[in-house]
């Protein structure tokens, strides 16, 4: 009987220390090839990290997500609420990279001088253009100018994610940052569109757009633009090109409202960090009686050496941003 006890013990204490070597082994897996869950809750707004709209003329739902970091897939499950109708299928899911912002409705064309102005110092009595990325050199603070107030940047990832470039900084000190009134949006969010003052440049057609009040207004010259804004710099985007949009047809259980897609993101083309997703129904269900339930888009990482690299990167990285760099702006 004791043999039996003494069994008993050595075998739980086995599991026991294997326990948090397991979650070592698994939490060491995720950090060097991360999995990014987004999620969408039909009744709690502030916890989605999307949102998903309804296009009665097109027949479909939308929504877009920015993801943190680039990875290989994306599996897209959406789920539908039991309205009691009958069964309605999705019959594709579409994904296009682009900007939020370049989604809005184009306006007409600015060919004058004077309008133009109007726009680019809309709100804004500095020397400074709305769009302008501002750098505070005693804090190392990013700030982007959007009618005349100030946005933070909390860090890189997002900078870079929005497409602006280090090289296109303007040094400023303290005393300057302090004459913007903050905008109300402490940090940049994934889920919000380019702020009004941004100007992007289409490729390969290379036309130039402002972003303002909700529309994107093209400039009907590079030296229009040259005349208020000597130094301008601009956010790359693809032109509109269906062909370089992936297209997935649902995988569906039979007698289920759950859509699962999956994306291999390596085959999606276009220019800009915004995955912008479209689903399609037939005309038989209006998506007026459609309602989304909760949904999620997974991205997954590939499982390789180049990841591997970039993960020790980011890691790497991180640690000198928040303990080295702090350290030593404390110190000065």
């Amino acid at each position: 009987m004791e043999n039996k006890l003494g069994t008993i013990y050595k075998i739980l204490r086995f599991f026991i220390y294997l326990i948090p070597l397991a979650a070592i082994v698994v939490g060491d897996y995720l950090i060097f090839f991360p999995i990014d869950i987004y999620r969408f809750y039909p009744d709690q707004p502030n916890a989605s990290k999307f949102e998903i709209e309804k296009d009665s003329e097109k027949n479909e739902f939308s929504f877009g997500i920015f993801p943190i970091r680039e990875s290989r897939f994306a599996e897209v499950n959406l789920n539908l609420k039991n309205s009691g109708l009958k069964l309605c299928r999705a019959e594709s899911i579409g994904l296009r990279k682009t900007y939020r912002a370049f989604l809005f409705p184009e306006g007409e064309e600015i060919s004058d001088v004077g309008k133009l102005r109007e726009i680019v110092f809309s709100g804004n009595k500095t020397k400074y253009p709305n769009g302008s990325l501002l750098h505070v050199k005693s804090t190392n603070q990013v700030f982007f100018i959007s009618r005349g107030q100030k946005m933070l940047f909390p860090g890189p990832e997002i900078f870079g994610a929005f497409g602006f470039s280090f090289d296109n900084l303007t040094d400023v000190d303290t005393a300057t940052i302090d004459e913007f009134k903050d905008a109300g949006v402490g940090v940049f969010l994934w889920t919000i569109a380019h702020p009004d003052g941004t100007i992007f440049e289409t490729y390969p057609s290379h036309r130039l757009y402002v972003v303002s009040g909700g529309k994107k207004y093209p400039i009907a010259s590079e030296e229009l633009l040259k005349e208020i804004w000597p130094d301008f710099f601009t956010v790359a985007v693809g032109d509109e090109n269906p062909g370089e949009n992936l297209t997935c047809q649902p995988a569906q259980r039979k007698f289920s409202k759950k859509f699962f897609c999956r994306f291999d993101l390596q085959s999606l083309s276009g220019i800009g960090r915004y995955h912008f997703f479209t689903a399609k129904f037939p005309s038989e269900c209006s998506v007026a009686n459609i309602h989304p339930d909760y949904s999620q888009v997974r991205y997954i990482s590939e499982k390789s050496l180049a990841t591997f690299k970039t993960s020790m990167k980011n890691i790497a990285a991180s640690v000198l941003n928040r303990y080295f760099y702090k350290i030593t702006n404390t110190t000065k």
